[in-house]
């Protein structure tokens, strides 16, 4: 009994490897042109796309680092040098003002019209298109932890995103996040590239 068991269970995966291996194969050797595929290792170097071409252009992932390319000594003047800027992530750049801190940050794969809220208030600054909004806003059941607020810039490659945060516990003297951040937007602006 215990033979005739085995004898079944390994038939059984005999006739269950052979419809997988039927199923894998190609019914026939030849394509729809009656010719095999016949692949092939050149040495030859892939042709540059050309403008028709469907491929898809790579785009600089860093065009601006607020650490590298705004000048160290232009960020002391402004007051956000309290402790040196601080990159974080390749993107984004730190700065600290003592009572509240900022930060710029680079996006290339989200779009101006993608990222701001639709209670975000747009504006132009220095001639370029910008919003405004708020991203936490203070509240009677979250005062003892950091508000936020945020200045984003369209860009020819995505945009720019500059927030500004700060503890009202921790902050002396207190913020006024959105015009604080609008003051350093527009002393910012003439340094970004867009």
């Amino acid at each position: 009994m215990l033979t005739n068991l085995r004898l079944v269970t390994a038939l059984g995966a005999l006739v269950m490897a052979v419809v997988m291996v039927w199923q894998q194969t190609p019914p026939g050797n030849d394509v729809a042109g009656g010719s095999a595929v016949q692949l092939r290792s050149t040495a030859i170097p892939l042709a540059p796309p050309t403008t028709s071409s469907k491929a898809v252009n790579i785009t600089n992932p860093r065009p601006f680092d607020a650490c590298e390319d705004i000048p160290y000594d232009v960020i002391a003047q402004l007051g956000l040098a309290f402790t040196p800027p601080k990159p974080v992530e390749g993107v984004r750049c730190e700065f600290d003002s003592g009572n509240y801190q900022m930060a710029v940050e680079t996006f290339v794969w989200r779009s101006y019209d993608e990222s701001i809220p639709a209670d975000a208030i747009e504006m132009d600054i220095n001639g370029h298109r910008a919003a405004q909004y708020w991203v936490m806003k203070p509240t009677e059941w979250n005062n003892r932890w950091w508000f936020s607020c945020m200045v984003a810039f369209k860009t020819s490659y995505g945009l720019i995103q500059q927030s500004l945060y700060y503890s009202p516990v921790y902050s002396n003297p207190d913020v006024d996040c959105p015009t604080e951040n609008l003051m350093r937007a527009h002393q910012l602006a003439p340094h970004y590239k867009y």
